[in-house]
Parts: structure tokens; C-alpha cells; sequence
């Protein structure tokens, strides 16, 4: 086992909120992690630390010199007219062979390997971009929402290619499947701080919902005794043979603190616009159709 990546005492925050609050974490050569975390709790954003795309405000992510980093793209960096072996060649550096063989791993052959790239699905597009991957020979892969827009045949090929790949994975995904048949590592991204877990997204899945339920017990006790505290307090603090005990039972009250337990999602404040003023208002009355109980003339007077 030897490192290929270390997060140190890493901070970043936008405005008022914290992504990374001195966290750290470390990526060696002999496994697949899922990074996991809620929306919006830095994940992205870590990946593009990682990648050098963006600074930290405190703290270093260290990349040793064996590391080869290899980064699934998002964007298209096909040129105009040019075919996915073209393309392959040129992002590589390898000869036309090279690259075809490694482009059959992912099916792409005949028109899909020699035709317009840019005219291609996204799903195969997908596979383009992943053969460029490898004929880099990354030792640390980085992938973020990978599956994202991706047809079944070209999920399960990715799938494929991660289990058999033999090298280290860093992969950011809401799919819990998807994860659990290509990473046997958790990384936890929550309230700023990292926490690796040496096991399947599942497991580390029951762990978490065990310390939450562990908590909410611990907190539960802590209410029930600042309520007793109180109530003593109250009894008891304007008595002159027990004012001192209330003053002692108060200083127990002021050290019962919860604990702090982390939401699944974020919380959103929805502020609804108030209506512009158009003027004063007004009530609008409904009144009953007076029929008359006479009938109709049939001519009116003229005037």
C-alpha cells in the first residue's frame, strides 16, 4: 500500500458557508472509495481542489510523485470533424493500434470508432472519453456523477471497467448501487470534515444510522435531566436552606450540552415575495340574483 494522496487540515468556504472546515483525509494505491456527502457539501468542489482548478483558503492537498491522475470530463473536447480515433490519438499520444485496442474495451468500433465523434450519443461519447483515460494509465481515478446521462449498456460497461480497473478510484455518486458493485470504500464528506470508512457504501450506510440513533438516546437523557435540573432549581433556589445546592445543580445545567447530530439533507429557508401594492384594498360582494315573481314584458316603454 503506498499514498498517492493527502487532503491536510483542509479549509474552504464560500461567504457564510463552510465546505471544508480543516479536514483531512488520505488516498492510497490499493482501492476504490466512494466519496459520498449531501448536495452541496463540497464534493465537487474537493475534486476540483484536487485537480488544481481551484485554491483552498487554508491547509494542502499534497499529490506524491508516483500519483497519475486521471479526471472522467465533463465538458466536450472533441474538435470539429474529428473521429473518436483521431481524437484518442491525439489526447494520448499513442499510435493508432494502441488506441483501438484499448477503444474495443468499450465496444467502439468500425463507425463509432472511425465516424464524427461529435455525432455520437452521449453515452458513447462516454466511452470515448473513458478509453482516453486509459491509455493514459492513471494510477487514481477521479469521477464525479459518472453515471449521470448514461444509457444502460454504457453504465454496465463502466461498471465493468471499474471492477476490473487495478488501480485507486475516487468517485462521487448519488447511485447507491452504482457503488456498492465498484467501490469497497466509504468517504464521508459532513459538516466540513472527512471521515474514511473500510467498507461498502451500505455498511457504512448502517454505521452512520447507528451513531445517529446512539445520539438521539444521548440527547433524549440530557433533555430529561436538564428538566429535572430546572425543576429543582425552581423548587429549591429561593429556599435559604437549599439555595446553595440550586446554585450548584444550575452550574451542572449550564455543562449539559447536546449533541450535535447531522441532517441527511440540507435545510432550505423558502421566503416567499410579498405581492406588490397595487393600490387599497378592496372587497368584492357576491349578491344574490333578485328573479322577479312577475313575468317578463314582452315590449318596454319607449322613452
Amino acid at each position: 500500500m503506498a499514498v498517492l494522496l493527502e487532503i491536510k487540515n483542509a479549509s474552504k468556504r464560500y461567504g457564510d458557508q463552510i465546505l471544508l472546515d480543516e479536514a483531512s483525509a488520505t488516498i492510497t494505491d490499493d482501492g476504490k472509495v466512494g466519496f459520498v456527502g449531501r448536495n452541496g457539501a463540497g464534493k465537487s468542489t474537493l475534486l476540483r481542489v484536487i485537480l488544481g482548478e481551484e485554491e483552498l483558503d487554508g491547509g494542502e492537498v499534497v499529490h506524491h510523485p508516483r500519483l497519475r491522475l486521471g479526471y472522467l470530463r465533463q465538458h466536450d473536447p472533441f474538435l470539429p470533424d474529428e473521429s473518436a480515433l483521431d481524437f484518442l490519438m491525439r489526447d494520448s499520444s499513442q499510435p493508432d493500434w494502441k488506441c483501438g485496442e484499448v477503444a474495443g474495451q468499450f465496444e467502439l468500433k468500425g463507425d463509432y470508432l472511425d465516424g464524427p465523434v461529435r455525432e455520437l450519443s452521449g453515452g458513447w461519447q462516454t466511452r470515448v472519453k473513458l478509453a482516453a483515460l486509459l491509455l493514459h494509465e492513471p494510477n487514481l481515478l477521479l469521477l464525479d456523477e459518472p453515471t449521470n446521462f448514461l444509457d444502460l449498456r454504457t453504465q454496465m460497461l463502466l461498471e465493468h471497467f471499474l471492477r476490473t480497473f487495478k488501480e485507486a478510484c475516487l468517485i462521487v455518486s448519488h447511485d447507491r448501487g452504482f457503488l456498492t458493485a465498484t467501490c469497497d470504500r466509504t468517504l464521508d464528506l459532513s459538516r466540513g470534515k472527512l471521515t474514511a470508512y473500510p467498507g461498502k457504501i451500505d455498511a457504512f450506510l448502517g454505521y452512520q444510522q447507528e451513531q445517529r440513533e446512539h445520539l438521539e438516546r444521548v440527547n433524549a437523557a440530557t433533555l430529561a435531566k436538564k428538566r429535572q435540573l430546572e425543576q429543582f432549581i425552581a423548587k429549591n433556589r429561593a429556599k435559604a436552606s437549599t439555595a446553595s445546592q440550586a446554585r450548584s445543580k444550575a452550574k451542572q445545567l449550564e455543562r449539559l450540552e447536546l449533541e450535535e447530530i447531522a441532517s441527511d439533507a440540507p435545510t432550505a429557508a423558502i421566503r416567499p415575495r410579498s405581492p406588490p401594492v397595487r393600490g387599497p384594498p378592496f372587497v368584492v360582494l357576491i349578491l344574490p340574483l333578485a328573479i322577479p315573481t312577475a313575468p317578463w314584458p314582452t315590449t318596454w316603454p319607449s322613452k
